[in-house]
Formats: structure tokens, C-alpha cells, sequence
């Protein structure tokens, strides 16, 4: 395991807090943007984070969307039609 200065860490949690944002590639400058590039260059827990987070995403956008059984449908449909 890692052992990470609690200083660093302040950084890293920053960073990670974003973390979709900069996937997503919205809501950051473009100053933001290569801070967090920079970070993920020089922090290999946090590019280990990145790297897994990214291909996560990759492979969602990726998939076949599935369709849940019309029963299930119907119950949400139920329980929302009684709000």
C-alpha cells in the first residue's frame, strides 16, 4: 500500500472531486483542466484512479442498453402515479 503525506492527500481529494468533470470533458477551465492533467501525470494513485474511472466510462458508453421487464415498469409506473 501507498503511504500518502496527509498534506498531498488535501490535493489528491481536490482532484478527485473533479475527477468526472474533467472526464466528461464540462464545468472546468481550461486552467483547471491542466492542473488536474498535471496532477495525474505526477500522482500514481490518483492516475491508477483516472486510468480505472476512464475505461469504466468507455466501456458504459459502449454497452447495450439493456430494457428492464415491462412488470418492473409497471410497479415504478404504479408507485409514481400515486405521488
Amino acid at each position: 500500500m501507498i503511504s500518502i503525506d496527509p498534506k498531498h492527500w488535501r490535493v489528491c481529494e481536490g482532484i478527485l472531486d473533479r475527477l468526472h468533470e474533467f472526464l466528461n470533458r464540462r464545468e472546468l477551465t481550461p486552467a483547471d483542466e491542466e492542473e488536474i492533467r498535471q496532477h495525474l501525470k505526477a500522482c500514481p494513485p490518483c492516475g491508477d484512479r483516472f486510468e480505472f474511472e476512464e475505461l469504466l466510462l468507455d466501456r458504459l458508453r459502449k454497452a447495450d442498453p439493456c430494457r428492464c421487464p415491462d412488470s418492473l415498469r409497471a410497479r415504478v409506473q404504479a408507485l409514481l402515479n400515486l405521488e
